[in-house]
């Protein structure tokens, strides 16, 4: 087993230099912003100028190997917080975020401006339709990176025709983080999910890049190849520990969700459940999106926040091996989980996704959180 860091460039995907690590982790959740963590040697730093390792320019890549995956990068993520340093350790701390946490500094604008344009650029609109939710991801994408200074090596895939549409007005500049427009798309019904996966550019691994995956409209969760087993009742397993955490917070069989406007004149769409038990009491939400006035996309959020059931959420604690080597694996990938004699799981096949995943850089061993596949069956724990 082999963990390392090495520094990147983030405009670039020039891989850098090695790190010595120390210790460091690395938080990869569904639809979210990554964050990583390295500590390293100060020595690390030795003779390495200062662009590898400034704030947003630098990026800390981070890889694992082991006898059963060749050397495969777990994440790239830009520097964003000034480097820590400990004179007494005689180390240094990289505090990480993923490109995700770039895009929330970026625009989205139909291009890009420059000052002395500012009437033209509130006038602006880009109106997008024809396409997926996902290939809109991709559009948002483009535009947030096709600016001065602005490339990040992101590979973005072909379009899919859809009859789905976006309108974003210029003056609306609050409202037009690249980021926050991806993450209202992955939040409506139907929504894709969303992931920037960091691999190596070539063979050699003297680059890398970020791969922009997205669901589509027949699956709005990621593909994959293989769904692997993890099987917690084989005698050599890679499932060590197994809990279930219940939460009926995000409980609504009522939701209502408000737009842009004052007073009478603010945009409200609103949906229930289609059944409401007699003998279950009514539970209202509301959901406030004051920069839309697109009352479609509001009865669409509305929609995604109705919830009839309690949310189950599966803790596993996997050891790389050779049926779940880290790195074969993705957050959003579909498992099967096989069970039998723990206390909070009922005995069985379980699928299940992938939403959350923590790795140590000191163990093999990856914190995994899991949930019902939203398009199968309902589970009962």
């Amino acid at each position: 087993m082999t963990w390392r860091a090495y520094l990147g460039k983030t405009m670039t995907g020039q891989v850098g230099p090695q790190l010595a690590a120390v210790s460091g982790s690395v938080d990869d959740v569904l639809n979210d912003v990554k964050k990583a963590t390295v500590v390293a040697t100060e020595a690390s730093l030795d003779g390495v100028s200062r662009e590898w390792w400034s704030v947003w320019a630098g990026c800390v890549l981070v890889s694992f190997e082991d006898w059963y995956q060749p050397e495969t990068l777990i994440a790239a993520c830009p520097i964003s917080a000034p480097v820590k340093q400990d004179r007494k350790t005689e180390t240094v701390t990289f505090d990480c975020s993923g490109v995700e946490a770039l895009l929330d500094k970026r625009v989205v604008l139909d291009q890009d401006y420059r000052p002395g344009s500012e009437e033209k650029l509130r006038h602006s609109t880009i109106a997008w339709d024809g396409v997926s939710l996902g290939s809109i991801v991709g559009r948002v994408v483009e535009k947030a990176i096709r600016k001065r200074n602005g490339f990040l090596p992101i590979v973005i895939g072909p379009e899919e025709k859809a009859r789905r549409q976006r309108t974003y007005e210029g003056w609306n500049l609050a409202n037009n983080g690249a980021w926050k427009r991806i993450k209202e798309i992955t939040e409506v019904i139907g929504g894709p999910d969303v992931a920037f996966r960091a691999e190596w550019a070539n063979e050699e691994k003297t680059q890398f890049q970020w791969r922009l995956v997205t669901g589509t409209e027949a699956q709005p969760s990621i593909a994959q190849k293989v769904t692997p087993v993890w099987d917690a009742t084989a005698a050599r397993s890679p499932v060590a520990a197994i809990s279930v955490t219940s939460s009926a917070e995000a409980l609504a069989n009522r939701v209502y969700c408000t737009g842009a406007g004052e007073g009478a004149g603010t945009a409200v769409r609103m949906a229930e459940a289609g059944t409401i038990p007699e003998w279950f009491p009514l539970l209202e939400n509301v959901i406030t999106d004051s920069d839309s006035e697109n009352l479609d996309l509001l009865k669409q959020k509305a929609e995604a926040g109705v919830a009839t059931q309690a949310l189950d959420q599966i803790s596993l604690s996997i050891f790389s091996d050779e049926t779940a080597p880290i790195g074969s694996w993705h957050v959003g990938d579909l498992v099967e989980v096989v069970t039998r004699g723990w206390l909070e799981v009922p005995d069985g096949v379980h699928l299940l996704r992938i939403i959350a995943a923590k790795y140590n850089l000191d163990s093999n061993k990856v914190d995994v959180e899991l949930q019902q596949d939203r398009l199968g069956a309902e589970l009962a724990w």
